[in-house]
């Protein structure tokens, strides 16, 4: 078998596998809640001068995190309708929430990141934050 045979192979897999699994959040046609009771939803608003860039190197954070925060949180990165840039942030609790804003504070790499955000976004002064309380 020549390897692009294979390589088409193993796309079409990947493909197939990813069409097959797209529907777990879905229960019998209900729609599931995006997070649990007690849950906290941290939004991060900024508007962004190179949202292009932004988007990218917000991309790479979460990424980083996900295999990295020795907290465990979801994040998932999004544009508002605005054009700013969001990070939509699901944790367990209020000391979830802290714990993880502590690692990311004493976190070289996420830090850089986040210098370079500054870089393409503008001041970190224009970021807000809203926390939300799941019922």
């Amino acid at each position: 078998m020549k390897m692009r045979d294979t390589i088409a192979i193993f796309g079409f897999s990947l493909l197939v596998s990813g069409l097959a699994v797209a529907d777990h959040h879905e229960k019998s046609g209900a729609v599931m809640p995006a997070a649990s009771s007690g849950q906290l939803i941290a939004v991060y608003h900024w508007p962004c001068a190179d949202a292009e860039k932004g988007m990218s190197l917000l991309k790479e954070m979460v990424a980083y995190e996900s295999q990295h925060s020795p907290i465990p949180y979801s994040a998932t990165p999004a544009v508002h309708e605005d054009g700013a840039l969001v990070s939509v942030d699901v944790h367990s609790s209020a000391e979830s929430l802290e714990k993880a804003a502590e690692w990311q504070n004493t976190d070289e790499q996420w830090q850089a990141w986040f210098a370079e955000m500054t870089e393409a976004c503008g001041s970190a002064d224009d970021l807000s934050m809203s926390i939300l309380t799941v019922q």
